[in-house]
């Protein structure tokens, strides 16, 4: 109190971390990434006489993430459980799972790095689509093979054969571009 004479207590970490920051910071740097990728695509041409440019792509993520962001920044949500960084609530059980999904995701973008250049599109995007379903989400055998196929053969349609985009070839691309064009 300013005119009591008493002195000022120092705030309790209750009081020093107000709730949902995190949160604000998080999406005003995901809003600033976003409108630096906004701007720099906005430069690349979008369409041209024989189909999608360059800057299509990035246009529409930029754009979305832009607008999510915008979302998140008005309306941010609930506080979890853990926003003031107590981490002490997670158990170690969880912990090792979160760590092992991790490091599968790190190792799908490694298989479809490598994979893509030997194998082509159509068998990495169904190898690394097994491998995230399966192991990194713990979905059943026949889910993760249905979304593998899935993937892959839409992939390979949208954008091999409809938007005409030059994918890793392996045999099964070849084969199914020698068809279709």
């Amino acid at each position: 109190m300013a005119g009591s004479g008493s002195t000022p207590q120092p705030p309790t970490q209750a009081s020093a971390v107000r709730p949902g920051s995190g949160v604000r910071l998080a999406t005003l740097a995901l809003l600033a990434t976003a409108l630096v990728g906004l701007w720099q695509a906005w430069g690349l041409e979008r369409w041209a006489l024989d189909g999608p440019g360059p800057g299509l792509w990035p246009m529409i993520v930029a754009s979305v993430c832009v607008g999510l962001a915008v979302i998140v920044l008005i309306w941010p949500g609930r506080d979890g459980a853990t926003e003031d960084g107590d981490t002490e609530t997670i158990d170690a059980a969880e912990l090792g799972r979160t760590r092992s999904t991790f490091g599968l995701y790190c190792l799908a973008l490694v298989v479809l790095a490598i994979g893509s250049a030997f194998a082509g599109f159509v068998l990495t995007a169904f190898a690394v689509s097994i491998l995230l379903v399966r192991f990194a989400e713990g979905r059943s055998w026949l889910s993760a093979l249905i979304y593998g196929a899935a993937a892959s053969v839409i992939g390979l349609v949208c954008f091999a054969w409809l938007l005409r985009v030059d994918l890793p070839t392996g045999p099964i691309e070849r084969a199914f571009l020698s068809l279709v064009r």
